[in-house]
C-alpha cells in the first residue's frame, strides 16, 4: 500500500493569500512530506477556474522535483485532448529526467466538456482524439519517429530528444469512474484513479479494471507491472475523533459566514452550529471526507482500500478553511500512525485473503 497526496489547488474563500505565498507554502508541505516518507504525490489539471490554482501541472512538477529528493511525483490527470501529444511527450520526459525517473502521468479524457470547448475542441471527439493520442505518446517516449494525420491530430516524421528516463515511459494512469472505460484502461496497462464518491459507487469501475488487465494478460499474470488502483479521499485528521469534529464544524461556520456574510451574527447561531454538525455528518457518512482521530481514519483508509483492491492512497489533507499548523499536523499523523494502522490492516487482510489482497 502506497500512501500520497492529492491536490487541486482549491482555493480557500477565508483565505487572503497571495498566489506567490500560495504556491510557496504548497513546496513546503511537499518538502515536508517528503521527509515524512510519503510515497507519492499528485496534482491536478484545471483550466479557467476561479475556484482552482492548478491550470498548469508541468511547471508545478519542474519545480516539486527540485525541493523533493525521494517521493514520486504525479499529476492526476493532463487533459489528454487538451494536448498536442508531441509537446506533451516532451514535457512529460523533460519532467522525468527532472525528477530522476520519479514521475507518474494521468491521462484523463476531460470530464469538463465546458474546457474544451472553450478552446474551440469538440467535446465529441475528446473520445477518438484520446486513443490517438495516447497511441501516439507512447511511439514518441519508446524512441520512435511518429507521423500521424487525422482531423484531430497531427504530427509528421517526429521524434523526441531526451527520452524519459524511465523506459518505455513513466507509469500511466486514467482517472474515471465509467466501468467500460475503466476496464479498456486496464486491458491497456494504465492504472486506474477513482476517489470523491462512495466506495459502491466507485466499486463496479474497479472491478472492471482488473477484468481489462486480466483480459490483456490471457488470465495469466501480466508482463509488465499495471499501476492498479488508487484511491483518493478528502481527509481530516486530529488527535481524536471529537477533537476532529469540532474543528470542521468550526471551520464549516467560519465557511458560511464568508459566503454568506448578510446572515449576520446574531439569531439563529445555534440552528447555524446544528446544520454545521448535521453537514459534517453527512459528508462523513457520505464518504466525501474521512475524518477523526488516526485510528478512524486508518480504519476508513483500510476499508475503503480493501474493498477496491486500491494499493495505493491519496489524501487531500486541504479541507477549506484548515490552517498551515493543521495542515502539518496531518502529514505527520498520516505518516505515523495512521500508515502503521493501515499497513497492519493491509497485512491482517492478506492473511485472511480479503479484498485489501487484490
Amino acid at each position: 500500500m502506497r500512501l500520497g497526496l492529492f491536490d487541486n489547488f482549491q482555493v480557500d474563500p477565508t483565505d487572503p493569500t497571495d498566489d506567490a505565498t500560495f504556491y510557496a507554502r504548497r513546496l513546503a508541505d511537499l518538502a515536508l512530506a517528503d521527509g515524512l516518507g510519503f510515497d507519492l504525490a499528485c496534482t491536478a489539471e484545471r483550466h479557467f477556474l476561479a475556484q482552482y490554482r492548478c491550470p498548469a501541472p508541468g511547471p508545478w512538477l519542474g519545480a516539486a522535483s527540485q525541493r523533493t529528493t525521494r517521493m514520486r511525483l504525479g499529476v492526476l490527470a493532463y487533459t489528454l485532448p487538451l494536448h498536442p501529444p508531441a509537446a506533451l511527450a516532451e514535457e512529460v520526459a523533460v519532467l522525468d529526467q527532472l525528477t530522476g525517473g520519479r514521475l507518474e502521468v494521468g491521462l484523463g479524457l476531460g470530464h469538463r466538456p465546458e474546457e474544451l470547448a472553450a478552446v474551440g475542441i469538440d467535446p465529441a471527439e475528446r473520445a477518438a482524439s484520446y486513443r490517438e493520442r495516447l497511441a501516439v505518446l507512447r511511439a514518441l517516449w519508446s524512441g520512435g519517429r511518429v507521423t500521424l494525420e487525422t482531423p484531430r491530430t497531427t504530427v509528421h516524421e517526429v521524434a523526441i530528444h531526451p527520452l524519459p528516463a524511465q523506459q518505455p515511459h513513466p507509469p500511466l494512469w486514467y482517472p474515471g469512474t465509467d466501468p467500460v472505460v475503466a476496464g479498456w484502461a486496464g486491458s491497456q496497462g494504465m492504472g486506474l484513479a477513482v476517489g470523491f464518491a462512495s466506495t459502491d459507487r466507485l466499486l463496479p469501475s474497479a472491478v472492471a479494471h482488473a477484468a481489462g488487465v486480466r483480459r490483456a494478460a490471457g488470465g495469466e499474470e501480466p508482463a509488465a507491472p499495471v499501476p492498479g488502483v488508487a484511491l483518493m479521499r478528502h481527509v481530516y485528521l486530529a488527535e481524536d475523533d471529537a477533537r476532529a469534529r469540532a474543528e470542521m464544524v468550526e471551520d464549516l461556520l467560519r465557511l458560511r459566514a464568508a459566503v454568506r456574510p448578510d446572515e449576520g451574527d446574531e439569531g439563529g447561531r445555534s440552528d447555524r452550529r446544528a446544520e454545521a454538525e448535521a453537514g459534517i455528518a453527512a459528508m462523513v457518512r457520505d464518504e466525501q471526507v474521512i475524518a477523526g482521530g488516526p485510528e478512524t481514519v486508518a480504519d476508513g483508509i483500510a476499508r475503503a482500500c480493501g474493498a477496491l483492491g486500491a494499493t495505493t492512497f491519496l489524501a487531500n489533507p486541504y479541507v477549506a478553511g484548515i490552517d498551515e499548523g493543521r495542515v502539518h499536523r496531518a502529514l505527520r499523523l498520516l505518516a505515523g500512525e495512521v500508515r502503521t494502522r493501515v499497513s497492519a490492516a493491509v497485512g491482517a487482510g492478506a492473511g485472511r485473503g480479503d479484498a485489501v489482497a487484490v
